[in-house]
């Protein structure tokens, strides 16, 4: 179990971390969003609210975002505005203007009226009072005449209509005359039960009708009997209800409350409202208009498996359903406002222009109205995505295109198994990558991860499902975070210690390869076919003793950096500095198919940069130098070799020797590059190289072909000619046909003067022709110097 932990370490921590936060989401999905009033008291919880407060400010973004859409076209404002004030006085006017704008809407059409108003006082017209005292008076009097004249009688009949010519009395009068009105009320809780008591016992007993008490079942004409304290749904004492005049005159009620989040934000509002006083639901006032919009009425939809309210349809006189379904959350009392976009989005009439008839009919016909305050200082204010002070009347016209639209933001029942699916799958991913990565692509699959998470999020809340948005990416940042963290200690540490330790003899992309695979940098290493590349500056010696100690140390890590680099850059790994040769090998510790030809394209490099360095140094003053170096591929012991504290990553064998005595054959045939047989058959045909001859070396009794390598590709033209004649010579050489090697060197140094190796020959069969080799001479050159 304790090797199992320790090699699947990054996996566990993350796993435990994401089920971590899938619990808490698991908690957060069961616990609803507190608004005005819950019944389970969460609210208290500073997680649940903080949470609560994060995601709420991620869909006002998620709002923004996506943009402004165009509401349903038949959801119109009628507004108590500006210059309503201007037209009409201060707020609130005489109830004759509001029963004239009921009626001049619906002389107008209208489809349904919502008021987010209530009129619950009653309201004193001295007028009238006057009129009724005058009658009074005027009654007193003709009693005492026997023949009243007729212009009293009309007199009396004047005053009769208007002493009762009241606010109320017009008020209600219009709203018996349009029944498509829905009458705004305000849901009180427990704790204001005393401020409307005597209300309460006067009037309670009217909303009977009004509440919902029973819900249709399955098969028609059935209904559920239900407990309304099983139910998830949002509570209130009673309502402050409506003067008895309008309850009576009236045949809808729905309330207008709100239920603003932890931040003071409406983003979700509660579709029913359970009272206490009588019992019941009342549904909400943009539920209502849509009913009274339909001619319908409100059913609620119960799920008698889950006891839980599921959303609320509309049925027509008939007993029809309509299309319509307002979905209720099944853990959550409140469904979200799918926001269009801010108060300007819906078109707004001027309520004193209804009032005058000063507005086109064909704005309201058919069409659903809300009548409201927007004035800026009255205490229907509202935070919304869209805006910091939006008025009241305009969220609840945006629920109510909802449900007109079908247009809902909704969350599946399988987001949630979805949402910590992809925190236990993102966890596990970043716990395998993490630890073989840098730190830059951590971070990088950190942002990828949560980018897509958040497109993905944005995607679908355009297209009304609602994801969870905060607890996926804080999943996502602790499972980073902690697979980071426990890597400072184990992998991340290892790997610094691998980097410190490879860093100054290997090139940076094949460290990273180095870091991914540790378990080959072991003492002993392994045994692979290898190139290795010595290299030697040409009578060091000589130059050491014409530089002071300083200069020469300059000298020489002026030379060795540029010559480092060309290491590098050809994939190689720097196997040491001795004095001024360097010894670097290529093939390991990550394997490279075309190790040979690096090893020489590394060499040509060499001679290249020297180039560069003589020009200066020739400027300099200082002494030009020269360099031989030496290349060998077969198979070599490569590793960590030493003690078990202190080592180096090196190769050994007999291919390495022969390496390094290749190197010293420059200065015998007068060349610059020679590689082996073994290196010329992996690197053929792409480079241009001429056969030396052949070698014994010092410490072996086999001899070897060499080759001169002189440039990458291959030959062509006189070099092409060159090398012909030249190897065609080496061979008359060794077959002991002097003469026409002697013919064939003679024609190189005609293409190519100067030629060393050729210049070498004709010394040898100089030397040949006066001193006749014994018959045991084969032509092979044997070196008696390392």
């Amino acid at each position: 179990m304790k090797t199992f932990l320790s090699r699947h370490r990054f996996e566990v921590l993350a796993l435990g971390l994401a089920s971590l936060f899938c619990a808490l989401h698991a908690w957060v999905e069961r616990s609803p969003s507190v608004g005005l009033q819950v019944g389970s008291g969460s609210g208290d919880n500073v997680i649940l609210r903080s949470l609560h407060i994060f995601e709420g400010r991620a869909t006002d973004l998620q709002f923004r975002i996506r943009g402004v859409r165009p509401p349903h076209p038949d959801v119109v404002v009628v507004a108590v505005d500006e210059k309503s004030v201007q037209d009409f006085g201060r707020w609130p006017w005489p109830r004759q203007h509001v029963a004239r704008a009921l009626d001049q809407l619906r002389e107008a059409g209208v489809g349904a009226v919502g008021l987010d108003m209530t009129f619950t006082d009653e309201v004193r017209d001295e007028r009238a009072d006057a009129f009724a005292d005058a009658l009074e008076t005027l009654d007193s009097a003709l009693a005492q005449t026997s023949e009243p004249s007729p212009a009293l009688l009309a007199l009396r009949e004047e005053l009769k209509g208007r002493s009762v010519d009241s606010g109320d009395a017009a008020l209600a009068a219009a709203l018996a005359r349009t029944p498509q009105v829905v009458q705004g009320v305000i849901v009180y809780p427990d704790t204001d039960l005393e401020q409307f008591a005597l209300q309460a016992q006067e009037r309670e007993p009217m909303l009977a009708g009004h509440l919902v008490r029973q819900f249709p079942g399955s098969v028609p004409g059935s209904l559920h009997e239900v407990d309304p304290d099983t139910l998830r749904v949002w509570r209130g004492h009673s309502i402050q209800v409506p003067l008895p005049a309008f309850v009576q005159a009236g045949k809808r009620l729905g309330h207008f409350n709100f239920a603003p989040d932890f931040d003071g934000a409406v983003r979700r509002v509660p579709v029913f409202a359970l009272l206490e006083g009588p019992r019941g639901l009342l549904p909400m006032l943009e539920l209502q208009t849509a009913a009274a919009y339909f001619g319908a009425e409100v059913q609620p939809e119960y799920d008698a498996d889950l006891r839980q309210l599921t959303g609320a349809r509309l049925r027509r006189p008939d007993g029809s359903l309509l299309p319509l379904y307002v979905p209720v959350p099944i853990n959550d009392p409140f469904i979200p406002v799918n926001y269009p976009g801010p108060a300007k989005v819906f078109p707004t009439l001027s309520l004193s222009d209804v009032v005058e008839g000063r507005f086109d009919p064909a704005a309201v016909r058919g069409k659903a109205v809300l009548v409201g305050v927007t004035l800026v200082g009255n205490f229907d204010q509202r935070v919304t995505p869209f805006s910091e002070l939006e008025p009241g009347v305009y969220v609840h016209a945006a629920f109510l295109s909802n449900i007109l639209s079908q247009d809902f933001l909704t969350r599946p029942l399988a987001a949630l198994p979805l949402e910590m699916l992809f925190m236990l799958g993102a966890a596990l991913l970043l716990a395998r990558l993490l630890p073989r990565v840098r730190f830059a692509w951590k971070l990088g699959a950190m942002v990828l991860l949560g980018a897509g998470w958040l497109a993905v999020d944005q995607l679908l809340f355009s297209r009304g499902i609602q994801v969870a948005t905060v607890l996926p990416l804080l999943s996502l940042v602790a499972s980073v975070f902690g697979v980071v963290f426990l890597g400072y200690f184990s992998v991340d540490a290892e790997k610094q210690r691998l980097r410190e330790t490879f860093q100054h003899y290997l090139d940076a992309s094949v460290m990273e390869q180095v870091i991914e695979h540790p378990e080959k940098l072991k003492l002993g290493g392994e045994r692979k076919e290898l190139t290795v590349l010595f290299s030697d500056i040409r009578g060091f010696t000589t130059l050491s003793e014409s530089l002071s100690p300083e200069q020469l140390v300059g000298f020489v890590n002026e030379y060795l950096t540029p010559m480092t680099d060309v290491v590098f850059e050809n994939g190689g790994t720097l196997d040491k500095y001795i004095g001024d040769a360097i010894m670097a090998f290529w093939g390991a510790p990550v394997d490279q198919p075309d190790h040979a030809l690096r090893a020489c394209s590394a060499a040509l490099g060499f001679l290249e940069r020297l180039g560069e360095m003589r020009g200066r140094w020739r400027k300099a003053g200082l002494p030009e130098v020269d360099i031989g170096v030496g290349i060998n591929s077969g198979p070599m012991n490569v590793g960590h070799m030493g003690t078990a504290n202190r080592f180096n990553y090196t190769v050994m064998g007999d291919a390495v020797n022969l390496g390094s005595r290749l190197e010293g054959l420059n200065k015998t045939y007068d060349t610059r590059i020679i590689i082996s047989a073994g290196t010329y058959a992996q690197v053929q045909g792409h480079v241009t190289a001429r056969r030396l001859g052949v070698v014994r070396v010092v410490g072996k009794s086999a001899v070897t072909d060499i080759y001169e390598l002189r440039a990458l590709g291959r030959p062509t033209g006189i070099n092409a000619r060159a090398i012909q004649v030249f190897e065609a010579g080496v061979a008359h050489f060794i077959g002991r046909d002097f003469t026409a090697a002697e013919a064939s060197f003679r024609e190189v140094l005609t293409l190519w003067p100067e030629d060393g190796p050729s210049l070498r020959y004709l010394e040898e069969l100089n030397t040949l022709r006066w001193k006749r080799p014994g018959p045991e001479w084969d032509g092979v050159f044997t070196a008696t110097t390392k």
